[in-house]
């Protein structure tokens, strides 16, 4: 359970669920888009929130957040 403190912004289980939906249904790339704003908009920065609350990889979350803080895009060998 999370602390009151790190609950996301006023966001409804509804409004969750619609969340998730997209983040399970994109590409490596998009999902490390999407993501990292979402935890940026709702969880404070904090991607173990954002984990616990949307289901996501906290490493795909830290990924795209530093991909945003430096600019450098994480290239895969797929």
């Amino acid at each position: 359970m999370l602390d009151p403190a790190e609950e996301p912004k006023s966001l409804t289980r509804s409004q969750i669920e619609d969340l998730r939906l997209p983040g399970s249904k994109m590409n490596g790339v998009q999902r490390r888009g999407f993501q990292p704003e979402m935890t940026l908009k709702y969880c404070q920065v904090r991607a173990r929130v954002a984990q616990t609350v949307f289901g996501w990889g906290r490493e795909n979350i830290e990924l795209g957040l530093a991909k945003k803080r430096t600019g450098i895009i994480c290239v895969g060998l797929q």
